[in-house]
């Protein structure tokens, strides 16, 4: 999906969330881990992954673009990096969070969040990457202002289910 520069239309976490930066903590690490084995990494990753993922990642700066959502009690319950590539090219990553909290309105709000510093720092589009099933996802990207790549048969073929899936 891809998504040109525009204004943001900003959403609120939810009451009683707040956004926290990474700042190399273990526990942090642990926490990512948790939280994207829940839909995006395996169950059995391990640290390698959040390095390969994420510390590794090029043009991406764990300290300024890895993202958690946490709850008033300290608990991380959603991540999202987003990152920065030459020439103006924003994309968001690892956009992930715990069941238990899926549908109110965090991933939304971390979406808005991650674009309005992509846009603040200049970018011409934003682009991500999503499974077909991911169907609340999908339904917040589009809301954000994404649009589908349908650039083959292939992908027109799988919009066209997912548009109906959304329906």
């Amino acid at each position: 999906m891809i998504r040109r520069s525009a204004p943001v239309n900003e959403y609120p976490l939810p009451s009683g969330f707040e956004y926290e930066r990474y700042c190399g903590l273990d526990a942090q690490i642990d926490d990512w881990l948790r939280i994207c084995k829940e839909g995006l990494i395996a169950p059995s990753a391990g640290r390698q992954c959040f390095l390969d993922t994420i510390a590794h990642y090029p043009d991406l700066d764990p300290a300024e673009d890895l993202i958690f959502v946490r709850t008033a009690a300290g608990e991380r319950v959603a991540t999202i990096a987003f990152v920065l590539h030459p020439g103006g090219v924003g994309y968001l990553h690892m956009v992930c969070c715990l069941p238990a909290f899926r549908g109110l309105g965090i991933g939304t709000a971390m979406t808005s969040y991650a674009l309005a510093r992509l846009e603040a720092r200049g970018i011409e589009y934003t682009y991500l990457t999503t499974d077909d099933f991911r169907l609340p996802a999908i339904r917040s990207y589009l809301r954000a202002g994404f649009v589908p790549c349908e650039d083959n048969a292939e992908m027109r073929f799988r919009w066209a289910a997912v548009r109906a899936a959304l329906a």
